[in-house]
């Protein structure tokens, strides 16, 4: 297979292939930046798969370091969360929280839910013994 497409990994039999963030992409394109005199590699010059078939462009990667960069200012965005964050997993992705239409002038104007509490924390008058009274 490595002879008919270069930019394949080869994995022993049975093992499962899962999505890398299309290393072999990022490959390319540190090459070619080394060549270019060692540059740092531009942002958006490397388009994985997952972005190229995204309609909605709703993936993007890049360098966090480089603060001019698209993911590093979504990554500053507050809409910007992590899943199971709180558990100190430290997740390399990311997502943005959606936007809901604010212009109460508008016919799809929906007031924004009322924020439920943790639930870690006890609204105040409740009781937390669970044991039953005599």
């Amino acid at each position: 297979m490595l002879m008919r497409n270069p930019e394949v990994s080869i994995r022993s039999r049975g093992v499962m292939e899962k999505c890398t963030y299309c290393t072999q992409k990022i490959s390319v394109a540190r090459i070619e930046a080394e060549k270019d005199g060692g540059r740092a590699i531009r942002d958006g010059e490397v388009i994985t798969a997952c972005q190229a078939a995204c309609p909605t462009d709703a993936i993007i990667f890049g360098d966090i370091n480089d603060a001019g960069s698209m993911v590093a200012k979504a990554k500053k965005d507050g809409r910007n969360y992590a899943l199971l964050n709180e558990l100190n997993t430290q997740p390399r992705t990311t997502y943005l929280a959606a936007l809901k239409n604010q212009n109460s002038e508008m016919p799809d104007f929906r007031p924004p839910a009322p924020r439920k509490h943790h639930p870690k924390t006890k609204p105040e008058g409740h009781e937390t013994n669970t044991e039953e009274k005599h």
